[in-house]
Order: C-alpha cells, then structure tokens, then sequence
C-alpha cells in the first residue's frame, strides 16, 4: 500500500539532524510523499532546501497562527515569492483562540490573506483551527467554495460541521490523535467525512500515536513522531469506523493525490 503523509515539520529542529533516516523509513513503510510545512518566515528557506534534496518532500509556505507576531514588514511579498518560484502549498495557517490573550485579530488578518492567497494563485492550503470554529466558518462563508482545495489538519471539531467544510472545498486530515482510545469525537467525526475527502497525517514530530511503548496509563513517552507511522494511523483508523484496511488506505492515498494535484503539475512542468 502507498501512503502520503498529509501535514508534517520536517525542519524542526528535535528532528533535521535526522532526516536521512527518517526519509528512508518513510520509503521502506510506503509513504510516497510527506507535506512538510514551515510556521514563519524563519523556516522558509530551510523548508524549500529539505525539499530540493528530497524530491518525496511536497513544501509548503506559510505563518502559523502562533507565530504572527514573528512576522516583518514585507513578510507578505516573502510569502508569496516563494510560493510562485517553488512548486509548493500555502500553510501551516489558521486561526488559534486556545490562548485568550492572543492577539485574535491580527491571526484573523494573516490568515485572510493566505486563503486570498490561496485563491488567486490556486494552490492547496493546510489549515489549523483550534477553538475558533464558528470564526473560521463565518470566514469561509464571506471567501466562497475554493476551486483548488484545501484542507484542515489534525481536526478537532465536531461530525456537524464536516458538510459545512467539504461544501467549501476542504478535505479533512486525521492525525495520530484519531488512535487515541478516547478519542470519541474524532473518530465521530472521521465517519462523517465523505471517502472522497479524508486523509491522514502524523504532524511529525508532534502527536505521536498510539501503537506502542506506552506507560501503565496508556500515554506515549515522549517519543517524536515521523512519517513512517502513517501505515499505523491507518490501520488503526480504519478499524475504529468499521472498513476493509486496504479499501480505507487506497481511498486514502487518492484523496491526498487529488488535494496536492496541483503542486505534482507544476513539479512535471520544470
């Protein structure tokens, strides 16, 4: 089976050291392609040159909602050059309210403009949304049905909203958390979604799943994640909504193909 690994950080520094390793797992475990996002403008470049020298790397450019007051006074003509001379997606970007001191309002500004972005330039967008669901769809709403999909990672919100998204042109991304023994409500969720609009990821290095060496109470111990573990999320998945492991993964691995159609395009016109 093939596998694409949907949303990851491969420049972050807990793991960049590695990435010769990592890559080759991923490989032997099947994972064809791994979307490695950056957060601000510091990482950019380090994100476009792990791309270079691992052709299965599909870059994305974009300001993480925790980051945005990193940003410099010409981070939006930044943002956009690389996207438009590397063949490349938009994000990670979206909107975080966990914080209530976090400054709501110039996420909401950032964020605008990388689905204006996204938009104009028809490129899929990676989305993180944490406790700003009903922002996030009042948004959507104003910008319209997106003709290059997107997607939302690591989701967290409700079965409910799943029609709302894919109606606007969204797919939805499963990470390890979906292995989560208690995880009623993404697996709930899971469900819900279309099999024409579900992937999966792992958030490398974050979210580690639950397959193995756990202590008494279930939990990981503090062991980074990578893209090799998407076969595991998998499996696992599969079995918590009741379908055929092979069936799930093949509509899997289409799904992200069609989500990243455009950044494989523009890699065959070079």
């Amino acid at each position: 089976m093939q596998y694409i690994d949907s949303h990851c950080h491969l420049h972050d520094s807990r793991i960049n050291q590695n990435l010769g390793p990592i890559i080759v797992r991923a490989k032997r475990a099947g994972v064809r392609y791994t979307a490695s996002c950056s957060t601000m403008e510091e990482n950019f470049e380090l994100t476009a040159q792990i791309s270079q020298q691992y052709p299965s790397i599909l870059p994305f450019f974009g300001i993480h909602p925790w980051f945005v007051d990193t940003i410099s006074s010409d981070w939006k003509q930044t943002l956009e050059t690389y996207l438009t001379t590397i063949p490349s997606g938009i994000g990670e970007t979206g909107i975080d309210f966990t914080d209530k001191s976090a400054n709501q309002d110039l996420q909401l500004g950032v964020f605008k403009y990388h689905l204006s972005l996204a938009k104009e330039l028809e490129l899929p967008i990676n989305i993180h949304v944490r406790k700003a669901w009903d922002t996030f769809i009042h948004v959507l709403k104003k910008f319209g049905k997106f003709r290059t999909p997107g997607m939302i990672h690591s989701y967290s919100g409700s079965a409910d909203m799943i029609p709302i998204f894919e109606k606007a042109g969204f797919y939805i991304s499963f990470s390890g958390s979906v292995t989560n023994p208690g995880a009623k409500k993404v697996v709930s969720a899971l469900k819900k979604v279309s099999q024409d609009r579900f992937v999966l990821e792992t958030d490398t290095p974050d979210i580690y799943p639950y397959i193995e060496q756990s202590d008494s109470q279930g939990f990981q111990l503090n062991r980074l994640n990578e893209p090799a573990n998407i076969p595991a999320i998998a499996q696992i998945a599969s079995s918590r909504i009741g379908l055929d492991c092979e069936a799930f993964c093949e509509n899997v691995y289409q799904n992200s193909k069609t989500l990243f159609l455009s950044i494989f395009e523009k890699r065959e016109k070079e």
